[in-house]
């Protein structure tokens, strides 16, 4: 299910990189990689991770999303690479003072969204919602 590859670095020292994907119809539908500075831990990773994806419903487990709506926002705003402006910035505070920033986003529906939508454009202008 996995490989192990060493990687030389910049500074002359060695890594290795652990990689699992999983395929089903000809497409992977998970892959998860991880780099280590000793082989003994990359081996040791990737039979940790092998053996939660072997049991039952741990690959469905790692496929879900977790967290509510909020959460996502919050962990976008951390760890977006981009700079982001301000007025996106408000915009996603904003959105967390919502009902829907309160749902799982596994159960988020199109009904939630269309709900959130008819909300804001109770007091906001169609091209803003």
């Amino acid at each position: 299910m996995g490989t192990i590859s060493a990687r030389p670095r910049k500074d002359g020292t060695m890594g290795y990189t652990a990689q699992i994907k999983i395929k089903r119809g000809g497409r992977v539908i998970f892959s998860l990689a991880q780099t280590f500075d000793r082989k003994v831990a990359t081996k040791a990773w990737m039979a940790r991770r092998e053996q939660e994806l072997a049991r039952p419903g741990g690959l469905d487990a790692m496929l879900r999303p977790s967290g509510t709506v909020e959460d996502a926002i919050a962990r976008y705003v951390e760890e977006t690479r981009k700079a982001i402006g301000r007025t996106k910035l408000q915009v996603l505070a904003s959105i967390k003072g919502y009902q829907i920033a309160g749902i799982e986003c596994e159960r988020v529906k199109s009904e939630d969204i269309v709900s959130f939508a008819r909300e804001l454009g109770a007091t906001m202008q169609p091209q803003t919602v």
